[in-house]
C-alpha cells in the first residue's frame, strides 16, 4: 500500500468490459510528506475522489480485489482508500 495525490482524469470511451464504469484517475506516488516518489500512474477509483486527494492505492494484482465488478479485470492500480488525517 502507497500514498498518492490525485492529479487529473482519464477519460476512455472504450475499455475492458472488466471496466465498465470504472472511473481512472491519474496519481502521482508521494512519500508521507507530499513530496514525489515515483512516476504518475493511473488508477481505477472505487472511492470517488478528486484531483487534489490524497489517498491510499494497491498495485499489482491485489489491486483487482477491491474492484467488485470483475475479479479478472485489467487493473494494475486501485485507489483503496481517502486520507483524512495522518500522523508520522
Amino acid at each position: 500500500m502507497f500514498l498518492g495525490v490525485v492529479r487529473g482524469t482519464v477519460v476512455a470511451s472504450q475499455k475492458d468490459p472488466g471496466l465498465e464504469g470504472a472511473m481512472l484517475r491519474i496519481v502521482q506516488p508521494v512519500n508521507h510528506d507530499r513530496s514525489p516518489a515515483g512516476t504518475l500512474l493511473v488508477a481505477v477509483d472505487g472511492h470517488a475522489s478528486r484531483e487534489g486527494d490524497l489517498v491510499y492505492l494497491v498495485k499489482g494484482k491485489e489491486a483487482c480485489i477491491p474492484w467488485k465488478k470483475s475479479s479478472l479485470a485489467p487493473i494494475d492500480a486501485a485507489i483503496v482508500g481517502l486520507v483524512e488525517g495522518m500522523s508520522v
